[in-house]
């Protein structure tokens, strides 16, 4: 049967773990060392390698110029007036029928 134990600060239970795991931090720390050395490494080698050089292309002779057209711009036409409906349709179908615009 599991019996209560009484509470325990942050503090001791932490001194606790250190007593019963001497050195375990200092490897933690040690690991993530080399991980952040050998990132570091591998970054810089990657920097130091030249850039390939890039060759110009061998075009046979430079691409025709282009001409683009002028544009001719068309005269607007004046917009027609809205057609007012009345409110009350003259026939009775069109009653029957919902008003769109």
């Amino acid at each position: 049967m599991l019996q209560p134990c009484p509470p325990v600060s942050n503090t001791e239970r932490q001194r606790a773990f250190r007593e019963r795991n001497p050195g375990y931090y200092g490897r933690l720390h040690a690991k993530n060392r080399a991980l952040i050395a050998a990132r570091i490494a591998e970054e810089q080698a990657t920097q130091a390698l030249p850039a390939p050089a890039r060759t110009p292309l061998q075009l046979p002779a430079p691409p025709p110029a282009v001409e683009l057209p002028i544009l001719i711009t068309l005269p607007t036409t004046p917009q027609p007036e809205p057609v007012v409906r009345d409110a009350q349709p003259s026939t009775p179908h069109a009653q029957q029928l919902p008003l769109f615009g």
